[in-house]
């Protein structure tokens, strides 16, 4: 378990290696989705996916991804009044 949030943790730490290189200009996750599909079943296999460990960490970076996204949505904004009624209508 810990040997793979160790690898885990490395894999991310390499893989965004490029970005932090100023003339590539890459983004730090496209670095990092390489490196994870270089370790995980599509690639060497060294990552299980269905660890508890590591679907609770997945599922704890969803949670944040989408908290983060949320914080960025201007809901004061007027002009998204309109499509806010229209999405609620939709969702129900």
């Amino acid at each position: 378990m810990f040997a793979t949030l160790a690898l885990v943790m490395v894999v991310a730490i390499v893989g965004s290696l490029p970005a932090a290189r100023s003339g590539i200009r890459l983004p730090l996750v496209l670095g990092e989705l390489l490196a994870g599909i270089v370790v995980g079943v599509s690639g060497l296999g060294w990552v299980d996916p269905g660890e508890p460990t590591l679907d609770a960490v997945a599922q704890v970076g969803f949670a944040l991804v989408m908290f983060v996204a949320g914080t960025h949505v201007p809901v004061r904004d007027t002009r998204l009044r309109p499509a806010l009624w229209r999405g609620i209508g939709r969702a129900a």
